[in-house]
């Protein structure tokens, strides 16, 4: 049995086409291990399938470790947004001015460009009210004293 370095990065071509199908990193490092067998496997033509095999291995855990640990210590992109793709939840705090009554509880704000739906004490339009929370697609609202 002989092992080239085109085998080595068919199979790292191979894992990264899978992974990025999964999309789930757990293919990566075996990825890049398979990558980086096959550079030092064309580097040195004369390694066997067995040391091949062995060197591998060593990498694919040294490289997942590695990898592991760098992506641990990163904070994840939506950190940064906490309300990013929560529209309700990003209006929160915001003070607006009612439109029309809330009454019997339920009522409706046209806040920026959007009509939301409205829960809280009932209260004539004109109010100048505060957003409290969310309730599924709803605003909670209280009303400010002025």
């Amino acid at each position: 049995m002989d092992l080239g370095h085109w085998h080595w990065l068919t199979l790292a071509v191979l894992l990264f086409a899978i992974e990025l199908f999964a999309s789930t990193s757990f293919l990566l490092w075996p990825a890049i291990a398979a990558l980086i067998t096959g550079f030092f496997t064309w580097l040195l033509p004369a390694m066997s399938w067995h040391l091949q095999l062995v060197l591998f291995a060593l990498l694919a855990v040294i490289v997942t470790l590695t990898g592991r640990h760098f992506y641990k210590n990163k904070p994840d992109a939506s950190d940064s947004h906490p309300t990013l793709n929560r529209r309700a939840d990003s209006l929160r705090g915001r003070t607006v001015i009612l439109k029309e009554p809330i009454e019997n509880g339920i009522g409706n704000a046209i806040i920026d460009d959007t009509r939301w739906r409205v829960i809280g004490e009932d209260v004539p339009a004109g109010t100048k009210l505060k957003v409290t929370g969310t309730d599924g697609s709803s605003l909670t609202v209280e009303a400010i004293e002025s």
